[in-house]
């Protein structure tokens, strides 16, 4: 009983200190985060605040100097790490950690599209880098699947501007009538220093939320 006594104790305080560790370095990360988003602005907006909507998760509302935006906001989403049973859960399944730019837009687009950027690599072995020499890649047009029988001037627009080289970096990309009107996917090392990404991700975003009321113009 002795040993029981002690063991749960060992635990309790274990868990604890894992607790109050992660929940500082949590907070660390997200002041890191809000610096690395006001750095991407690039002067052309503010970051005004941040809101914690879940345990690795929160939201930072946009003051942006630019048009066709109203009410910005990102979402970003950490690994999880409260307990040392969701920090092993993170550590093999290799999640990723993700920001989201959503934003209504001036004029609500007609239509709704939802883009999903896959990346395939096979290879013979798994233990083969992937950036090894001599590697060969292939980049497949675009598959669209609709319920609309005749092809929409937006869609087009959209579809011509994720084809391009600096969107490559988004997940996925959605319009929708109903806030928030666009929203567009990245990792959240995208925004790291050092990452060509974050040099142009608003101007990206603008582009690609412009596409859709490219026929209204």
């Amino acid at each position: 009983m002795v040993v029981l006594g002690i063991s749960l104790i060992a635990a309790v305080t274990l868990s604890v200190t894992w607790y109050c560790i992660a929940s500082r370095r949590k907070q660390r990360k997200a002041r890191e985060v809000l610096r690395w988003i006001q750095s991407a602005l690039a002067g052309r907006g503010q970051v005004i605040g941040i809101s914690w909507t879940g345990a690795a998760k929160f939201r930072v509302p946009l003051r942006l100097t630019c048009g066709v935006f109203q009410k910005a906001w990102v979402l970003v989403e950490m690994r999880s790490q409260q307990t040392p049973v969701q920090w092993l859960f993170n550590k093999l399944g290799s999640r990723r950690e993700l920001v989201t730019f959503q934003a209504d837009l001036d004029f609500p687009p007609t239509f709704s599209l939802h883009v999903n950027n896959f990346r395939w690599i096979a290879r013979s072995s798994r233990r083969t880098p992937s950036n090894r020499g001599g590697w060969k890649f292939e980049c497949l047009q675009p598959l669209i699947i609709s319920t609309r029988p005749e092809q929409q001037k937006e869609i087009a627009c959209a579809m011509a501007s994720l084809t391009r080289s600096d969107s490559s970096e988004f997940l996925n990309v959605s319009f929708q009538g109903s806030s928030p009107h666009f929203s567009a996917t990245l990792l959240l090392e995208s925004l790291a220093p050092g990452s060509p990404a974050r040099n142009y991700m608003l101007d990206a975003v603008r582009e690609l939320a412009g596409s859709a009321s490219a026929s209204l113009f």
